[in-house]
């Protein structure tokens, strides 16, 4: 990593962080809401980590995100954090390790000191409060390469006297059960929801400064350098753990509280080192996550915008590339990337999820998508959505546009990085082109003439919650058959083996789903029921086809006028139903009205911008801008008719919200990677946007820098630059290719 460059670079992003922070949105009803939104500002020492360490930074004045959802994450542990406090934590979560119900809070004066102001970082959250006329300050700092986190407390006695402060640790699982004991397991199989872990009680061992749950699984060690802790009583089911410090006036004392799990002998010796040296432990954590941070900024692409919201939008976008990555020796893949992180919600890895970013993993990660693509050929997708990340086996049942996705992974990868020999890699007894074509054709037969497949009655599709259905023979997995034609058929040509039948059988397919469902009055894709009878269901799915070629550039031009304030927009985002179908529930966030999923207004946005439908996705794009400055990372899906995210949902850190990030590298930007490897690059500044600029990105080996305002554009390659105006598209053939 070029430590300069990536230094430039953080404090570019610093600075658009921070003016967005400070910033009014134009659109007049998120005006309204702004007052309070500037985040608190991080410290900074003139060192370029500093800065780095506080780019994520969020201060709880902005953050909207709830206690339950609220935590911290650092590849290999999450916790969370209950910010109403000063020192509360609530759940751990190591995998394989997890206490679902771990709780442990700090008292003074037998109460717990409210908070009065915090901070959100990946890693760390500081929490500040008073109580008693003593201030109290803390760190919760997750250790790097740890499943260990540090609590530091500082005290400083704000009174005139000497005071005596009772101090009390309250240790306990679960409170609604008589015995509270945490309970603690060795989890098998991550799948959506978080583990509950309540009933693998532990049993407890009670030293001078440690406390160790444990049973069969393992342990949670807790020790801490408070003097003369006493666990009183000392039956299984109490939890408090007291001493008593004393401070003169204007004194400060700072402790730390070490806790750890997994192996027992581990996190004794993991408590042990950190209590033994708690700066040095702090300060290396902090440095270990300013390189991982460091690492993502060097492959992505900097952005930067005239509108500091935009471009804080981006970065905070980008942030779900970390949040979600885990290094376990344990997972199959390794690097891991979760559809979900935070409080070990949807740890297991969802195809849907994942290619979501198709076009942008390669850029970050190359290796682990490779990875990523063989283990999910390794499962059978044509049955499973997901596979778990400790024994990679499927879980859940099949999605039907798992053949979609699994072709545009493979698609992208070799198109990015040049990498055609992966193409010829053995999974299974098949060649991952093989089973491109094994997915491209499922459900068909190309000895037969065309048809639309009828996926039958019961579908999980949108899993709309009531009456209304969207079933049978669907318009966007037909038509995501017709893209995984067009993307095998390329794939075949570049490894050079074309296959004519495959090449024939997409134009036949467009025109039958032309004549079968396109419905030309209401400028719409229906879908036909088990009556026979073509249907509409206004979802917000059918936008991602556009920009695809499955659609006439009328029809797409059609359906990009139901984008207005009456059927699908609303002030805060996009509606996953139009307000206007029957089927529109404002609960059912994702796929049924409220809102939608959180990667669909930058999927939308992006083919809109490839399409050339600019002016609708910039209106998309502008109205999410706020995500960016109320969460400090971003559910499954976020309400479009207010600044609300869906509660009722274990995964609030999602993989696909990096798909802000994607839509303005390969829509607004304009970047795509030719078969032949020659780039376009036909940028499009929004409109609430006069100047947008583009950095170090990274494709086959080679760098392009772009900048452009409203009238022209210039890139910069291989030592030359060249410029045109907007509209104009430029073909680059750089110098070589990766691969």
């Amino acid at each position: 990593m070029n430590k300069e460059r990536t230094r430039r670079s953080v404090l570019m992003l610093m600075g658009t962080l921070r003016a967005a922070a400070q910033s009014q949105p134009k659109r007049t009803s998120v005006t309204r809401q702004s007052a309070g939104w500037r985040p608190q500002s991080g410290p900074n020492d003139g060192r370029w980590g500093a800065d780095l360490y506080d780019l994520f930074l969020m201060g709880g004045d902005s953050i909207i995100t709830e206690e339950e959802h609220f935590g911290i994450i650092n590849g290999h542990m999450s916790a969370g954090v209950n910010y109403r406090d000063v020192a509360t934590l609530n759940g751990l979560y190591a995998p394989p390790y997890a206490s679902s119900d771990f709780l442990i809070e700090l008292r003074l004066f037998g109460e717990k000191v409210q908070t009065k102001k915090y901070d959100w970082r990946p890693i760390e959250v500081r929490r500040q409060g008073a109580v008693r006329g003593v201030t109290v300050s803390t760190s919760t700092l997750l250790l790097s390469g740890m499943r260990a986190c540090l609590l530091g407390v500082t005290l400083h006695n704000a009174a005139a006297k000497t005071q005596s402060i009772p101090i009390q640790l309250n240790i306990t699982g679960d409170s609604n059960q008589k015995d509270a004991r945490p309970g603690f397991d060795y989890v098998k199989y991550w799948g959506f929801p978080r583990p509950d872990t309540k009933k693998a009680k532990t049993s407890i061992i009670v030293e001078s400064q440690r406390i160790v749950l444990h049973n069969t699984a393992g342990a949670v060690v807790i020790a801490s350098s408070f003097n003369n802790l006493a666990w009183a009583p000392t039956s299984d089911w109490s939890s408090h753990w007291n001493t008593t410090t004393i401070l003169r006036p204007g004194e400060r004392k700072t402790y730390y509280i070490a806790i750890a799990l997994g192996r027992k002998e581990d996190c004794e010796s993991i408590c042990d080192q950190a209590l033994r040296d708690p700066i040095s432990m702090a300060e290396r954590s902090r440095d270990e996550y300013v390189r991982r941070t460091g690492v993502l900024l060097s492959s992505m692409p900097v952005f930067e915008a005239s509108n500091a919201s935009l471009s804080g939008y981006y970065t905070r976008s980008l942030q779900h590339l970390l949040l979600n990555r885990w290094d376990v020796s344990e997972f199959v893949v390794n690097p891991y990337y979760s559809t979900g992180s935070i409080k070990g919600g949807c740890v297991g890895c969802y195809l849907w999820d994942y290619a979501i970013l198709p076009e942008l993993m390669p850029l970050y990660d190359p290796v682990a998508t490779r990875e990523h693509i063989k283990q999910f050929l390794r499962v059978d997708i044509t049955k499973h959505y997901l596979f778990n990340p400790i024994d990679g086996q499927g879980g859940g049942p099949t999605y039907l546009v798992n053949q979609e996705k699994i072709i545009a992974c493979i698609y992208y990868y070799v198109l990015h990085t040049g990498d055609v020999r992966f193409l010829d890699e053995q999974i299974d007894g098949k060649s991952v082109l093989e089973w491109v074509f094994f997915h491209a054709l499922f459900g068909d037969d190309l000895s037969q003439p065309a048809i639309l497949v009828d996926y039958g009655e019961d579908v999980s599709h949108l899993e709309l919650r009531h009456r209304y259905k969207y079933n049978h023979v669907l318009p966007d997995v037909n038509a995501g058959r017709y893209i995984s034609y067009l993307r095998a058929s390329t794939l075949a040509t570049i490894a050079g083996r074309k296959r004519s039948d495959i090449d024939a059988r997409s134009g036949p397919l467009k025109k039958l789903l032309k004549s079968t469902l396109w419905d030309s009055e209401h400028q719409w894709l229906g879908f036909q029921s088990a009556t026979g009878l073509v249907e509409l269901r206004y979802t917000n799915i059918l936008y991602t086809l556009i920009g695809t070629g499955v659609l006439d550039p009328d029809d797409e031009f059609g359906m990009a006028g139901h984008l207005n304030d009456k059927e699908f927009l609303s002030d805060y985002g996009i509606h996953s139903i139009s307000k206007l179908d029957p089927a529109y529930d404002q609960a059912d966030i994702d796929h049924g009205g409220g809102g939608s999923y959180v990667a669909f207004p930058a999927v939308i946005a992006e083919a809109l911008y490839k399409a050339g439908l600019y002016g609708f996705a910039d209106d998309i794009l502008e109205r999410t801008l706020w995500w960016g400055l109320r969460m400090p990372y971003w559910g499954d899906s976020i309400v479009a008719n207010r600044i609300e995210y869906r509660k009722d949902t274990h995964l609030q850190c999602d993989f696909g919200a990096a798909a802000g990030a994607q839509s303005i590298i390969f829509g607004m930007c304009g970047i795509k990677v030719n078969p032949n490897g020659s780039i376009i690059v036909n940028p499009h500044p929004p409109k609430f946007s006069q100047e947008i600029r583009l950095k170090n990105l990274q494709i086959r080996g080679r760098s392009l820098d772009i900048e452009a305002n409203q009238r022209r554009y210039e890139v910069r390659f291989d030592g030359h630059s060249r410029s045109s105006a907007i509209g104009v598209p430029m073909l680059i053939q750089l110098r070589a290719e990766a691969g």
